[in-house]
C-alpha cells in the first residue's frame, strides 16, 4: 500500500434510524457495488472501519427526539473514532447513512482539538439545526448541528420533553465535552433551501452564512470556495459535510427527502473538488445515500463518483 493511502481511513455508519425513510444504511453497500461495477479498486486501497446501530424492532418511545437511546451509541462511537484517527495524524472520509451521525463527527474533531477553531462546510438542503424542543416530526437526523452546537433553542419551543429525552438529550449534546464541539458562528451553509422558522431564527441570530444554489450558480464555484475559506480563516481545522440531497433529484434522487431547485450534479462535484483541496480541510463525510429511491442503478454510481473523484483530489493534495 502506497504511504499516501495510509493516511487517509474510511469510516462506515450503518445507521438510518433517525431519518425519516429507511434505507439510507444500505447506501453503502450500493456505493462498493458501484466501485465493483466500475473496476475500481477504491475499497482496496483504504483501512476501513465500520459502525453499526442496533437492530430496531420496535416504535421508539421517545416522541421528540425518536430512537435517540439507539443513535446516543452510533454518534458516541464515531465520535471516538475521528477523535482517535486525528490523533494519529490521520485523514477520516466518513460514509453515513442517515446524516445524525454527522454529529458524532465534529465532536471527534472538537475532542482531538480541544484548543483550536473548528470550521463547518455544510452542504445540504436542509439546516439540520432543529432541537427535540422545536422538531415537529422528531426526526434526529434534523438535529445534529444542534446537538454539536450544544443548542436548545427553547425560546422557539413547541414540544415539552420527558425527563428521559431531556436526559438523553443532555447527553448527546455533551459526549465532546462541557462545551459546544462547534460554534454556530464556524458554519458555512451550501445549497441550503428547506428549514423552518425556528431553524431561521437561529441562522440569523449567529449569522451563518447561506449559500443558495442561485448564488453559487451566479458567482461560481471557484468564488464561492474562495470565500467560505476567507470567512473560516481564523479555524485552524475543517470539517466538510455533504448531504447528497443537496443535489437536485433530478440528478440525484436516491436520497431520503429530495428536495426540488438543488444543485447539479457537476456543481456538486466540482464544489467539494474545489474544497478538498484547501490545507486546512482536515475531514470530509458524505451522507444519506438512499437506493430505494433510485430511479436505476446508476444513480448510486454517480455519487461513488463523486467519492472516487475527491479522494483522488484529496491524495494530491494532501
Amino acid at each position: 500500500m502506497p504511504e499516501i493511502f495510509k493516511h487517509i481511513k474510511l469510516i462506515e455508519v450503518y445507521a438510518d434510524i433517525a431519518g425519516h425513510r429507511k434505507g439510507a444504511a444500505l447506501g453503502l453497500e450500493a456505493l462498493r457495488k458501484s466501485s465493483a461495477k466500475t473496476d475500481s479498486s477504491y475499497y482496496e486501497k483504504f483501512v476501513t472501519q465500520e459502525i453499526k446501530q442496533e437492530c430496531i424492532i420496535d416504535e421508539s418511545e421517545f416522541e421528540h427526539a425518536k430512537h435517540i437511546d439507539k443513535v446516543y451509541p452510533v454518534i458516541s462511537q464515531l465520535s471516538h473514532k475521528v477523535k482517535e484517527m486525528r490523533d494519529e495524524n490521520l485523514f477520516p472520509i466518513i460514509l453515513a447513512g442517515d446524516h445524525s451521525s454527522c454529529a458524532g463527527t465534529m465532536h471527534g474533531l472538537k475532542m482531538a482539538h480541544p484548543n483550536d477553531e473548528i470550521g463547518v462546510v455544510y452542504i445540504d438542503a436542509h439546516a439540520d439545526i432543529h432541537t427535540p424542543y422545536t422538531s415537529g416530526s422528531g426526526n434526529m437526523h434534523g438535529m445534529p448541528l444542534a446537538i454539536a452546537c450544544d443548542i436548545d433553542n427553547k425560546e422557539e419551543a413547541i414540544n415539552t420533553l420527558t425527563c428521559k429525552e431531556e436526559e438523553y438529550w443532555n447527553k448527546l449534546k455533551n459526549i465532546g465535552g462541557n462545551e459546544p464541539s462547534i460554534k454556530p458562528e464556524n458554519i458555512v451553509f451550501c445549497a441550503l433551501r428547506d428549514f423552518e422558522k425556528e431553524e431561521d431564527s437561529l441562522i440569523k441570530k449567529y449569522k451563518i452564512p447561506v449559500y443558495t444554489v442561485k448564488e453559487i450558480t451566479y458567482k461560481g464555484i471557484q468564488t464561492v470556495v474562495k470565500e467560505i475559506f476567507k470567512k473560516l480563516s481564523y479555524c485552524k481545522h475543517i470539517y466538510i459535510s455533504f448531504d447528497v440531497d443537496s443535489i437536485d433529484p433530478l440528478y440525484v434522487p436516491g436520497t431520503g427527502t429530495p428536495v426540488t431547485n438543488g444543485l447539479s450534479y457537476e456543481q456538486a462535484m466540482q464544489l467539494n473538488l474545489e474544497l478538498i483541496k484547501n490545507e486546512k480541510v482536515c475531514c470530509w463525510e458524505m451522507a444519506e445515500i438512499n437506493p430505494l429511491y433510485n430511479n436505476n442503478e446508476e444513480d448510486s454510481t454517480r455519487v461513488f463518483k463523486i467519492l472516487e473523484r475527491v479522494t483522488e483530489t484529496l491524495i494530491k493534495h494532501y
